[in-house]
């Protein structure tokens, strides 16, 4: 009998496992943190911190463990999470530093295939080890996908790479006395678990310095324009990790676009404008044979993917769009005739 339940929850924990590995979510965040930390637990409150995501990403705003309040710090945490979208999550905020002040905003936007990032932050007073200034966003969905083609058999084993248009602006003007900084990383994940994400693109502005884009994947810089401080422009932009998958199976794929800004001191502000940007517009597929065209793709969220990326969205076509005209004139001249009877 013993025996017996042990394999009965091991079956349904092999079960949970296999429906975590699966499905589909949108995820966004938006946070802003101020202040100079100060807790009350003693010499060492509030001198432990991390950030406030987890599970392989590590971003986020970075936090004392005590939190906001146990902290004595400004700002504020939106972080949302729902199975349709577009979910948008915003949060501003500030508090008082030595000499001066903190404020900030951030935003996320989160679809399917599709995600945007924004922060900006203005320090008018001092930085020390225990000042928090920091605005950051955090946009990610989950979807399964199952790819299959003519003349590939179920369980074959293949890779696929996943290409994304960037767009944006990051900016950290003007130069201060100390280091300042600003991120922008589009991360992919493939499987499931916690395990580290293959950062396809990664942006960093620090000072008024010549910008770093880099990252595991082709087409950059692209049309990025770098600057003394800035980055701007777009890239298409493939990821090179050629990511295990079996043809005719269902896996799991995450993204997320993240972004933090850290100003610095009295007159400095870093902005990361991203909210129109990460946008899926090819996949390419293969088995060790070699690339694969003509696949076909059936995401679990229902959004329409293909060898080209993802569909846009048709618009109504001109006679369609003049006959809800039409249709609606008619609606009212009947309307109004009803009303003179009465």
């Amino acid at each position: 009998m013993q025996q017996a339940i042990k394999l009965t929850l091991a079956a349904l924990a092999a079960g949970a496992i296999g429906q975590a590995a699966h499905g589909r979510e949108l995820q966004a965040y938006a946070g802003v943190v101020a202040g100079i930390a100060q807790g009350s637990g003693g010499p060492f409150a509030c001198a432990t911190s991390g950030p406030t995501i987890g599970n392989g990403w590590f971003a986020g705003l970075t936090l004392p463990t005590e939190g906001f309040a146990g902290c004595s710090l400004g700002g504020g945490i939106d972080n949302r999470s729902a199975l349709s979208g577009p979910l948008v999550a915003a949060q501003t905020g500030g508090g008082a530093v030595s000499g001066g002040s903190y404020g900030g905003s951030a935003r996320a936007r989160a679809g399917y295939w599709s995600l945007g990032v924004q922060a900006d932050g203005t320090m008018t007073g001092a930085t020390s080890p225990f000042t928090y200034h920091q605005s950051a966003a955090f946009a990610r969905f989950a979807d399964t996908l199952t790819l299959s083609a003519p003349g590939i058999a179920t369980g074959t084993a293949g890779v696929i790479d996943f290409s994304f248009l960037i767009e944006g602006a990051l900016t950290s003007l003007p130069n201060p006395p100390y280091s300042q900084q600003g991120d922008i990383a589009l991360g992919i994940r493939v499987g499931g678990g916690s395990s580290g994400p293959w950062y396809a693109f990664l942006g960093t502005v620090i000072n008024d310095n010549l910008p770093f884009v880099r990252g595991g994947s082709s087409g950059l810089p692209g049309g990025f324009v770098l600057a003394p401080g800035s980055l701007s422009g777009s890239a298409s932009v493939r990821s090179t990790a050629g990511f295990g998958f079996q043809w005719g199976v269902p896996f799991q794929v995450e993204v997320a676009l993240l972004t933090s800004v850290y100003p610095c001191c009295n007159g400095a502000t870093v902005a990361a404008g991203f909210l129109d940007t990460a946008r899926l517009d090819g996949i390419r597929a293969g088995t060790a044979a070699g690339l694969v065209d003509g696949f076909s793709v059936v995401a679990e969220s229902g959004a329409q993917l293909g060898p080209q990326g993802l569909a846009p969205i048709p618009e109504p076509a001109p006679a369609a769009m003049l006959l809800a005209g039409l249709a609606a004139l008619a609606g009212h001249g009947r309307l109004r005739r009803l009303t003179r009877r009465t």
